[in-house]
């Protein structure tokens, strides 16, 4: 059985099982447990089950200490629900028994994950409920003397507050002095894998609580591809917004198998601002409201990556899409003489179509056809460009500005693209002749 989950740091989402033998954490990479973080020791702590069979916690710093609830420890017995805080990191309590006095888990119907294909990408992990209760054992009603003093602290609390707030208003000429804003706290993982019986197709997108977002892409053949960016603080922002209101974090977690032939899964976690929830999707529609938190997560990474939404599709489409646009591009590189934006046009699509085969290792056949087809249409460009500059740059010379206008527009539509440092050359010498004809 898992006794955490990855709530905050790299991971996030990912269930930990602590062996009979304990397990310890830190960020030397001889721990079992590595913590990609510098602010965590070496050897930061232990995770470790006692004779009776329940887990614990030690911390071997004598600085940086772990917490629990806030509070630093040295050794202490964990409880389901408790929150284990290390540097940037966080272990959500799940389990506290060991596994050798865990019973097995009883049949739960569709929730099983037992029937599903197996493609290897499946936990071997009981279903976890998203609420998970701690054991009645655990949970020892508060004795008198216990709620007085809870009821005792209330009234202090209320009785401070009532004789502050007046003050701080008054301090401030009369106006509410608004709470410091807190520092907005985000982090998830994304992990999409569609397989068939001819090959499998995974993209997994991650955003970690230091503000870096990596993506990676991958099949079972040719493809693997991996890149992270540092994303600026004002879109985690935004983000964080965005996702706080897609109602993600009221999403049960599904595990339902209707498998015929085909395999489509998906894992979320996200952290935001104290939130937390995530949930897996095993080959079913899945509810609107994770569709748009999905949505939110894909857009945010084609923007933070600067990757094309086309690359989180698996190989076959990519190479369809490749096929489509070689036979656009030479369809415009064929008429290029009925209108001259057409050879622009037949290097764009043959330039979509490499991009499309980007991330494949292996190239198909298309891939060459391609370039050949690129390498044929920018030398026409180049040529063409020479003699209808040089006509321009004549009938400038000889004053003759309305051929030098006609000559520099069949020009723009040679060159329209603006990152073409051509195009500038062309749009100057408009201006000039522009002038002229005024």
């Amino acid at each position: 059985m898992s006794h955490l989950i990855i709530e905050q740091g790299k991971g996030i989402g990912t269930e930990i099982t602590v062996p009979l033998d304990g397990m310890k954490f830190g960020r030397s990479p001889a721990n079992d447990l590595v913590l990609e973080d510098e602010t965590i020791m070496l050897f930061q702590g232990r995770f470790f089950f006692k004779s009776d069979g329940a887990l614990w916690a030690t911390d071997f710093s004598a600085v940086e200490k772990t917490r629990i609830g806030g509070q630093p420890i040295d050794e202490v017995a964990l409880t389901v629900g408790d929150l284990v805080e290390t540097g940037t990191y966080a272990f959500r309590v799940i389990g506290v028994r060991s596994a050798a006095e865990t019973p097995a888990p009883e049949a739960v119907g569709v929730e099983a994950e037992d029937d599903a294909i197996d493609l290897g990408f499946q936990s071997s992990e009981p279903v976890r409920k998203k609420n998970v209760a701690k054991d009645p054992a655990e949970q020892k009603p508060p004795s008198f003397g216990h709620r007085l003093l809870q009821v005792s602290i209330a009234l202090l609390v209320i009785l401070v507050v009532a004789l502050a707030v007046p003050e701080v208003i008054n301090l401030n000429g009369g106006k509410v002095i608004p709470l410091q804003e807190k520092e907005e706290q985000l982090a998830f993982s994304y992990e999409c894998v569609r397989g068939n019986e001819t090959d499998v197709f995974r993209y997994y997108i991650e955003l970690t609580a230091d503000g870096t977002a990596s993506i990676e892409i991958d099949n079972l053949g040719n493809r693997h591809n991996a890149k992270s960016v540092k994303v600026a603080a004002e879109t985690l922002k935004k983000l964080s917004r965005r996702l706080s209101g897609s109602g993600f974090f009221e999403i049960n977690r599904n595990y339902v198998i209707e498998a015929l032939g085909s395999y489509e899964y998906y894992n979320i976690a996200i952290y935001c601002n104290g939130e937390f929830n995530q949930v897996r999707v095993l080959n079913r529609e899945m509810p609107q409201d994770l569709r748009r938190t999905i949505s939110t997560l894909e857009e945010f990474a084609f923007s933070a990556l600067d990757i094309s939404s086309t690359l989180l599709e698996d190989e076959a489409t990519l190479i369809r899409f490749a096929t489509e646009s070689f036979k656009l591009g030479e369809a415009r590189y064929s008429e290029r003489d009925v209108k001259m934006g057409n050879l622009a046009r037949s290097i764009k699509h043959y330039t979509e179509g490499l991009d499309y085969l980007e991330t494949l290792d292996l190239k198909p056949d298309v891939h060459e056809q391609i370039k050949v087809g690129l390498a044929k249409a920018e030398s026409e460009r180049d040529i063409r460009y020479k003699d209808y500059k040089f006509n321009a740059d004549r009938a400038i010379r000889l004053g003759d500005w309305r051929e030098a206008d006609r000559q520099l527009r069949v020009l723009s539509e040679l060159i329209p693209d603006r990152d073409d440092h051509r195009h500038e050359t062309i749009i100057a010498k408009q201006l000039e002749v522009g002038e002229h004809l005024r």
